[in-house]
């Protein structure tokens, strides 16, 4: 027996055992994705703690429904055994950091954070224990949405829908982006003033608002490769394809095309130079992939990413200001200041915070020194040309997170995110059903477009934005294991062209 039928026959069997099934989790599951943005990207602790607490909700709420059918349950985990062991592993260093620990091991394990806490008998791995503890709650969430994710998603029906809602957030964050950008809204939300003078849809800042439009832009084009994929051509007059035309017109692909023209307009007015650089980029190459990968859909692959380049970039792009960001890009020099305001930031300024932190990584290689603690611990490490300029993030992820989870930390991650993008290219090369591939698609995509724009901003220091990134690395691994539409366990067609 394959994997794809023990996953339709695991669906079946938890199905059966319970007529309500997990569809409220589900939904619970559309809510918290839509939601985590809302509240200035879940980045202040009540929103952490909301988060937090309906993760966990709807972790035991799957607990619950599955109780009937735990072999199903664990059955259905081991499709997704490499990435659950890595968010696991990371998961239990982020509180494994929180515990006191015997002077001796910490001496062995991070003899710096041993020297800052002598001559305690009982020290800890981090350095700001309250904040760990906050970043070690958090990663137990997202390593409950993986969960959840993977339990709940377990047909083409629920895939199609998980990646619909992700682009409908996409385009609530671009419109209320827009209209509160048109009226240079400002005003204070929970307790934190806000401005709009760039676009920054519920967010605080521009940069992590692209950086969510580029993850579900990349799910809807994904969607929209899959919807094309789904067509069948035929030998018709031109009557007949006058009535295509009309359909197409009115079919959701065509409203899925436009809203991806809204969330690509929202894109273009963030003016975020490495938001926007990293979508053009991602789209390239992900889509040379794909029509490398997927001969026999080529032409329509081909044909969606030059309608993308286009119509949305050229043509919309131009109307909406993308000659603002090309400026923006053309003005930042290669050196500069820290807190230099002439032109744009400059490239040495902007990362000058990750190669000051350097040393930091060096001292807490193995283990860091804490989630969350970068900010505390870096105050030992700045230079004087900070003066007394706020640094609490190093605008490079990869170094943000050596620091505060050490390399086990940032392998842990690096094991996760390359065994997706692996995976998501075995389905795009493997895989002959429309939804898995265009699923895949999306998902390398949204990891090509986070990785580049990692190395100069903290997205995934944002709830809201880590959150999103791990669901949709879920989504990866479900395409992969979703049981084909040919043919069904028993024998049986499947009509439905998107369950695969």
């Amino acid at each position: 027996m394959s994997r794809e039928q023990e996953w339709a026959l695991s669906s079946e069997a938890v199905d059966g055992a319970n007529p309500v099934g997990d569809r409220w989790i589900f939904g619970g599951l559309l809510f918290l994705l839509v939601w985590a943005p809302l509240p200035l990207g879940s980045n202040r602790i009540w929103a952490i703690g909301l988060l937090v607490g309906l993760a966990v909700l709807l972790l035991m709420g799957t607990v619950v429904v599955w109780r009937r059918v735990p072999q199903a349950a664990m059955q259905r985990l081991a499709l997704f055994k490499w990435p659950l062991l890595c968010l696991a592993g990371f998961v239990c260093l982020s509180w494994v950091q929180t515990i006191p620990l015997p002077a001796n091991w910490v001496g062995v394990i991070s003899p710096v954070a041993a020297l800052a806490q002598a001559p305690a008998v009982w020290m800890t791995l981090s350095l700001d224990v309250f904040q760990s503890r906050i970043m070690a709650g958090l990663s137990f969430a997202y390593f409950a949405a993986f969960i959840v994710t993977a339990i709940t998603v377990r047909d083409g029906a629920r895939l199609d829908r998980l990646a619909q809602v992700l682009v409908w957030s996409g385009v609530l964050q671009a419109v209320v982006g827009v209209v509160l950008y048109s009226i240079k809204a400002e005003y204070i939300l929970f307790f934190s003033s806000v401005s709009h003078s760039n676009l920054i849809g519920t967010f605080i800042n521009r940069n992590h608002v692209a950086a969510y439009l580029n993850m579900c832009l990349s799910v809807g084009i994904g969607l929209m490769l899959a919807r094309l994929g789904s067509e069948v051509h035929k030998h018709a007059g031109w009557k007949e394809r006058l009535k295509r035309a009309i359909e197409f017109l009115l079919s959701t692909k065509i409203r899925l095309r436009l809203l991806l023209v809204v969330m690509v307009i929202a894109l273009v007015v963030t003016r975020s130079r490495m938001g926007n650089s990293a979508f053009f980029i991602s789209l390239m190459v992900v889509g040379l992939l794909g029509v490398v990968l997927m001969r026999k859909t080529a032409p329509r692959t081909i044909a969606l990413i030059v309608s993308l380049v286009i119509i949305d970039i050229l043509v919309v792009g131009s109307a909406v200001g993308i000659e603002q960001v090309a400026e923006r890009i053309q003005q930042t020099q290669v050196s500069g200041a820290v807190g230099d305001s002439s032109t744009e930031e400059s490239i040495e300024a902007r990362t000058e915070a990750a190669r000051t932190a350097l040393p930091m990584v060096r001292d807490f290689v193995w283990a860091g020194s804490g989630g969350g603690s970068f900010y505390n611990v870096f105050m030992g490490y700045r230079t004087a040309a900070y003066g007394s300029s706020f640094v609490d993030h190093t605008h490079n992820d990869y170094v943000e997170i050596a620091a505060d989870y050490g390399l086990i930390g940032l392998g842990f991650l690096g094991l996760l995110v390359s065994g997706t993008l692996w995976t998501v290219v075995k389905v795009m090369a493997q895989r002959r059903s429309s939804l898995p591939r265009g699923i895949a698609f999306g998902v390398a995509m949204a990891i090509v477009t986070l990785l580049m724009h990692s190395t100069v901003d903290f997205n995934l220091q944002i709830p809201a934005n880590a959150l999103t990134i791990v669901v949709i690395l879920a989504m990866g691994w479900i395409a992969r294991f979703l049981p084909s539409p040919e043919r069904k366990p028993g024998g049986k067609i499947s009509q439905n062209g998107l369950n695969g």
